[in-house]
């Protein structure tokens, strides 16, 4: 069976060196096996969506003329696959049939030329479930291409990679010349930070480009044009795939003033009601007085000046309202004793807080300093809320949050199912082993931006963290639409074990697990389900939840779910593989359409003395289409991890890329199995899609990368791609085994033979392992201990080990 299926995988590989390729001009008609080509000038008929009227293209963007061909219902069919890839690089994907003398039909066109080009390629590696893909070096430099899975004439649909996809902006309104961004995932030209075109246009009416004030592959900064106030389209084109290019429309309300407006006209100073700000008398019922003013005036400001303000009971803050100060280091307003809840509360609109400090000192009960319910846009900056020990802010169900330029001095703050929030330019100072700067379990449309977080006082036992950016977990219902950038984190990991459960530390952390799932399957169509049952889910559907695809026809495919009828689910947009009495569901809430791009992840100097859950980026369960990208991480247990659970639940993350980053001084550079699997159902994947590409690993006290299996049926890897990455200096290159997570020897064991998670079709291309000058003795480059795993290197190499370096087995 073995030399078989290395027959089949040799005939595979030959093929796609020797690509076909068939030339497409403007009145050229195929040759060969496509004479069911139609040359047809229209996206949509491919399910591209373009703006209406269509706009001219900028001049920088060139012709994309691709042929297109009639979806048979008996050809191969992609379900899901990886969205970023340049030439020479591998895809994985899911479908139907991709394994029954499947090729894949791919058209490029370069830039600036006028015609495009036809190549078919072999899979690497397929079975029903799975497949990859390498792309031909003879395609164009980083561009868009489409794919066809195809089976001689006949064709499925096609599936576009480095297309645009523009997936939300934020703010979602604003006045003209306020910046706006729009997130997303391939929105620049070649994958860079140069080019991009935004067009904003209102419905059913001609346009206009701007130009971008920023930009790179995940977000794409512009200016609110001075237009009258209405909703617009926004449509973003990263410059490839000339009129099939296009993605949007997301819509952006351009307001005629801002929330805040007229709040700095009316000014009502708290020392016209006799507040003194010296430290000792107390101030409350003169900032009562002052808020109830402006309040009574709204739109208004209070303003507190320079002083110390004592208060001693909660203050109300009023819609429609901002709280100034002279400067956070110049005002400040104190709880004066213990009051048992939040020191500021928060229930109406539009409110401002500037320029202040906001100290608890403690006397808040473990309340939050300051909490906000279900208000609507809130905005703090230039502020500092000295919470220490407890929590700063709780904003539960808030829309529209904004924090800029401030100090959060705290243990963590919950957001709850909030959307629309913003973190820029903030300093976070962790204490008394706070869980996290951010804890989300639900909700959408979130980003920081610029912010720092370190430890408060180390100096101290209780002025220490735990090193957790943000957890996001899915309590109350989905998670979609979140971002990172250039965040820092300083010596953040948890740093006594005697004194904290050092189960913890990822800095970026889903633990995605709220998921069932469901039989009793009846019927589908493109964008309905219909079952026999559904579980009631009670509060997560507040935010939502997806269905996801988990095994069977279609695995691989999650849908969000808008409403339901009965036990009939209806999905917010199509399958690309409608699926059937085979598949297996899981109803889940999930997390993805997430971006975490160029941040500096640091944990402690103890990464390898004891063990920790100190990580960069843990996607952890229910995650989907999540890419980490150009990261910086050092000092970390595991640099970075992938983890499916068992598979009774469905716990899955799919279609994960992690690509570009630097991982360095770490006890274990990438982490990807499945671990705490107590059972499992048999057919339920645990990992499809997932790439790691063009990562490097540095000073890797342990293992490069852990592969681990766990007990029980269920839970399998399929179509993983290691592709280009550089280990230096590592003594264990790659290791396959059993519950790795927990060794630190080398002594590394296989899963019990009766049931446990397997690694199929795994692909190798291009990595190079060295042990560079760790100790050479006992050294491996490549470990399996499942000799059942399935394994295509292409490429990849291991240096200088005291066994393992010929990879892989054949």
């Amino acid at each position: 069976m073995k030399s078989l299926l290395f027959s089949v995988v040799l005939l595979l590989v030959s093929a796609m060196a020797f690509p076909i390729s068939l030339a497409l001009g403007e009145d050229q008609s195929p040759t060969g096996n496509y004479s069911n080509v139609v040359l047809e000038g229209d996206p949509q008929h491919l399910g591209f969506p373009v703006p209406f009227p269509e706009p001219n293209l900028p001049p920088d963007v060139g012709p994309f003329n691709p042929p297109s061909y009639a979806v048979s219902e008996t050809a191969p069919a992609i379900a899901e696959i990886s969205r970023t890839a340049g030439r020479d690089e591998v895809v994985s994907m899911t479908g139907v049939a991709l394994a029954d003398q499947c090729a894949f039909t791919i058209f490029s066109q370069a830039a600036g030329a006028q015609h495009g080009a036809v190549t078919s390629v072999a899979p690497l590696v397929a079975d029903d479930t799975a497949a990859t893909l390498l792309l031909p070096v003879t395609l164009p430099a980083w561009s868009m291409y489409l794919i066809w899975p195809s089976r001689g004439a006949d064709h499925g649909k096609a599936i576009a990679i480095n297309r645009t996809e523009a997936w939300w902006t934020g703010p979602e309104k604003g006045v003209p010349g306020e910046a706006v961004s729009v997130y997303g995932r391939n929105l620049a030209h070649a994958n860079g930070k140069t080019r991009s075109h935004v067009y904003i246009k209102p419905t059913g009416r001609p346009g206009w480009y701007l130009r971008p004030r920023s930009v790179n592959p995940f977000r794409v900064e512009f200016q609110i044009p001075d237009l009258p106030a209405a909703t617009y389209e926004v449509w973003m084109h990263n410059g490839h795939g000339g009129r099939y290019g296009w993605s949007g429309p997301l819509k952006l309300e351009i307001l005629a003033k801002s929330p805040w407006a007229g709040q700095d006209q009316n000014v009502v100073d708290v020392t016209r009601f006799g507040a003194i700000g010296n430290g000792v008398v107390d101030d409350t019922h003169a900032v009562e007085q002052a808020l109830e003013a402006a309040g009574n005036s709204a739109p208004a400001t209070i303003y507190f000046p320079k002083g110390d303000f004592r208060i001693s009971a909660t203050l109300h803050a009023p819609a429609e309202v901002t709280w100034r100060g002279a400067g956070m280091d110049e005002t400040k307003i104190r709880l004066a004793r213990v009051i048992k809840e939040s020191m500021i509360v928060s229930p109406g609109d539009n409110v401002r807080f500037q320029n202040l400090t906001l100290v608890g000192d403690g006397k808040t009960d473990g309340h939050p300093v300051v909490s906000l319910s279900s208000a609507r846009d809130i905005r703090f900056e230039a502020m500092r809320i000295d919470a220490w020990g407890g929590p700063a802010l709780d904003a539960q169900d808030v829309r529209g949050l904004s924090i800029y330029a401030s100090e959060l001095v705290e243990n963590g703050s919950f957001y709850g199912t909030s959307r629309q929030v913003f973190f820029i330019d903030n300093k976070f100072r962790m204490t008394r082993y706070g869980e996290s700067v951010v804890a989300l379990w639900g909700g959408s449309d979130f980003s920081m931006i610029g912010n720092e977080l370190t430890n408060a006082d180390e100096s101290r036992d209780d002025g220490h963290g735990i090193g957790r950016f943000f957890v996001g977990q899915a309590h109350f219902g989905s998670l979609r639409n979140l971002y990172w950038e250039r965040n820092v984190s300083r010596n953040a990991a948890p740093h006594d074990c005697d004194k904290v459960d050092c189960n913890k530390g990822e800095q970026i952390c889903f633990e995605i697990v709220g998921s069932q799932l469901i039989d009793r399957f009846i019927r589908a169509s493109a964008t309905t389900v219909t079952f026999g049952a559904l579980p009631n889910r009670g509060e997560q559907i507040k935010s939502g939840l997806d269905l996801v695809i988990v095994g069977g026809r279609g695995a691989g495919q999650h849908r969000h779910i808008v409403s339901t009828s009965g036990f009939r689910v209806v999905l917010e947009r199509a399958w690309n593989v409608i699926p059937d009495k085979t598949s297996r569901f899981a109803l889940a809430a999930t997390a993805s359409r997430a971006a975490i791009y160029d941040n500096a992840f640091q944990g402690r100097d103890s990464y390898a003395q004891h063990d920790s859950d100190s990580t960069g980026v843990l996607l952890y369960g229910n995650v989907y289409d999540v890419v980490v990208d150009s990261n910086n991480i050092s000092r970390m247990r595991h640099g970075m991890m992938t983890v499916a659970l068992d598979s009774t639940r469905g716990l899955s993350p799919f279609f994960l890329q992690y690509s570009n980053n630097r991982v360095s001084q770490s006890n274990s550079g990438l982490y990807v199995g499945t671990t705490f699997a107590d059972s499992g159902v048999a057919g339920i994947w645990g990992g499809l899609g997932n790439v790691y590409r063009g990562n490097i690993f540095e000073d890797i006290a342990y293992i490069g990368v852990e592969y681990e299996t766990w007990d029980h049926s269920g839970s399998d890897y399929n179509g993983t791609v290691f592709d280009r990455n550089r280990f230096d200096g590592v003594r264990y290159g790659f290791v396959d085994a059993y519950k790795l997570m927990w060794t630190h020897d080398g002594r590394f064991e296989s899963g019990p033979r009766s049931g446990r998670s397997r690694r199929i079709n795994t692909v190798l291309h291009g990595n190079k392992f060295s042990r560079g000058a760790t100790r050479l003795e006992g050294s491996m480059g490549f470990l399996t201990m499942h000799p059942d795993n399935t394994w295509l290197n292409i490429g990849s190499r291991w240096t200088d080990f005291s066994g393992g370096n010929a990879g892989p087995p054949l």
